[in-house]
């Protein structure tokens, strides 16, 4: 009996420890949806500083193209030039565009995707969770830079 009531504990420890995890904002839970400050904060951001970005994670993506097949950058690997994102990962691929991280609740995800590096046109793309009854991970998106010379 006294194994069960400690097991019972254990998980309810483990459940809460789960959701505490999560990116919670204004008291909606785990839910990434375009509501959430991560989306706001990146529509705040100037041309030039999403220019920077995508030349700044272009570079990393190079050097550690050489190195590595895939890299994940956790937030404190990130570097003091991209702190400014409030980024949890860069994902960087080999074979791959890069993509950032920037809320993380299960399933659901708020991400920049950046554009090849030899892509005729630079851009960044923002993804939020926009789930619906017949698309449960159904996704909103919005171009939030490009680049206005061709490459």
């Amino acid at each position: 009996m006294k194994y069960k009531t400690m097991y019972r504990l254990l998980v309810i420890a483990l459940i809460c420890l789960g959701f505490a995890s999560c990116d919670r904002y204004e008291g909606f839970g785990c839910i990434a949806p375009e509501s959430h400050p991560a989306v706001a904060n990146a529509r705040s951001l100037s041309a030039e500083q999403w220019k920077s970005v995508y030349l700044e994670i272009h570079k990393l993506s190079e050097k550690y193209a050489k190195e590595k097949y895939e890299t994940h950058l956790v937030r404190t690997e990130i570097p003091d030039n991209l702190k400014f994102l409030n980024a949890e990962v860069i994902r960087l691929h080999r074979s791959k565009a890069p993509y950032v991280i920037l809320a993380n609740c299960f399933d659901e995800r708020i991400e920049l995707s950046l554009s090849p590096a030899d892509s005729p046109q630079a851009s960044i793309t923002l993804y939020w969770a926009e789930p619906t009854n017949e698309n449960p991970y159904g996704k909103g998106s919005q171009i939030l830079w490009q680049s206005n010379e061709e490459k």
